[in-house]
């Protein structure tokens, strides 16, 4: 077959890999001139995914037989969308990506199935909003655009001027023109990696997600780590509602991601999709399960609706760690493939080329690289990684330094 792959990151160089493994043909679109997983294809279309007719037009042109992604959220509407009007197959139908990818169907979806989650009320551009956010939430609280990738736009807000800048600015970056208040809850964040297969809900990765501290208004993840102590009360609750989101969504065969806080014995679901998490997730869910969720997902996308997940985990301490840097261009990296040779680092993830141009830390797209680490306990880990950080930096076009550090501390 020939595939279509839209976006063309790190992740998408496994989906790409694995595709061609199989015998497939791959091309690729992504807005970026020289996108990390153009080398892996045949052919590269610099091209907004998010751009549906443009899309059409090349899967026309190129005469695809399958178009999809893998990790994340924005391209998988498109894909959805762009496959129905071609009748080519996909794993989700265009209502579904619909409901899954937009924050304000989702939560509506929510809301009917009983899944647990934050007070919220949507706000329409144009229309005055201060009133009946101030009618329905208390300070601080959220602002969000419904149809965001990443954390572009996501703000906690403490009074009324932070208010009208943070929803002025995430209407600007929602396309569907829908944004989201939220109350605000304390808590452990918690990422939640699971597989809908026939026999039910598979968890598969429970893990921390740990974010930057120096803006407190902003939520820049810089770590995953597990395991992580929860009651069985939250243990039942995951699983129940993994079940309902199943439900809600019409969700069959499919990888699924939950981002939740837990307080407690209490669990609020933030967001989900019907995708693997994006950040080498599927490396850190194999490390942990021995389950290849980038061969299930290819399986998937290629057809196959039987396949029964069975993870069996090993008892032992991970995480991942994102790094990111301070303006500038890359130029080299230190010390990271030495600890890579020496076993420290299980795995190195480059996410920005040599060259490219780094303007901020605020998001996961600026991501410059992340590293998986391995040990027996959470001690162990955490000496680990700081004889790692010791040993590792970033460097721009001046040979000056510039990887941010202060977070690991």
């Amino acid at each position: 077959m020939k595939i279509l792959v839209l976006a063309g990151g790190f992740d998408q160089i496994a989906l790409i890999k694995e595709l061609r493994s199989r015998g497939h043909e791959v091309i690729l679109a992504d807005y970026l001139e020289n996108p990390p997983a153009k080398k892996y294809v045949k052919e590269h279309f610099q091209a907004s995914t998010l751009d549906e007719d443009l899309m059409y037009d090349l899967a026309v042109r190129e005469k695809v037989d399958l178009i999809t992604t893998a990790c994340t959220d924005q391209a998988l509407l498109t894909a959805a969308r762009v496959s129905e009007k071609l009748q080519l197959p996909s794993y989700l139908s265009s209502c579904i990506a619909q409901n899954i990818t937009n924050k304000a169907y989702m939560k509506k979806k929510f809301r009917e199935y009983g899944v647990p989650t934050t007070d919220w009320i949507l706000l329409e551009e144009d229309k005055p909003f201060l009133k009946k956010i101030k009618d329905s939430l208390r300070y601080p609280f959220l602002v969000k655009p419904c149809d965001a990738n990443s954390s572009k736009g996501v703000v906690k807000v403490n009074n009324d001027k932070q208010l009208e800048e943070a929803v002025d600015n995430a209407f600007l970056l929602s396309r569907s023109k829908m944004v989201i208040a939220e109350n605000y809850i304390e808590g452990q964040e918690i990422s939640i990696d699971a597989w809908k297969d026939n026999e039910g809900v598979k968890i598969l990765l429970v893990s921390s997600t740990n974010k930057m501290k120096t803006d407190i208004d902003k939520f820049t993840i810089y770590q995953s780590q597990y395991p992580i102590i929860l009651s069985d009360i939250v243990k039942y609750k995951i699983q129940d509602t993994a079940e309902k989101i199943c439900k809600a969504f019409e969700l069959e065969n499919t990888p699924l991601l939950i981002q939740a806080i837990v307080k407690g014995d209490d669990i609020s679901i933030i967001e989900c999709s019907a995708r693997m998490g994006g950040g080498s997730k599927y490396k850190f869910i194999e490390n942990i399960t021995g389950i290849d969720i980038m061969k299930l997902y290819v399986n998937r996308v290629l057809g196959d609706k039987v396949q029964c997940v069975a993870p069996t985990y090993v008892n032992k301490s991970a995480e991942m760690n994102y790094v990111y840097a301070h303006s500038g261009i890359l130029k080299e990296l230190i010390g990271f493939e030495e600890n890579v040779i020496s076993g420290n680092i299980s795995e190195l993830f480059q996410y920005k080329t040599f060259g490219s141009e780094i303007r901020k830390k605020t998001t996961s797209g600026d991501r410059v690289l992340g590293f998986l680490i391995e040990a027996n306990t959470s001690e162990e880990l955490s000496k680990k990684r700081h004889k790692i950080l010791e040993q590792v930096d970033i460097l721009d076009a001046n040979g000056d330094s510039i990887m941010y550090k202060e977070c690991f501390y």
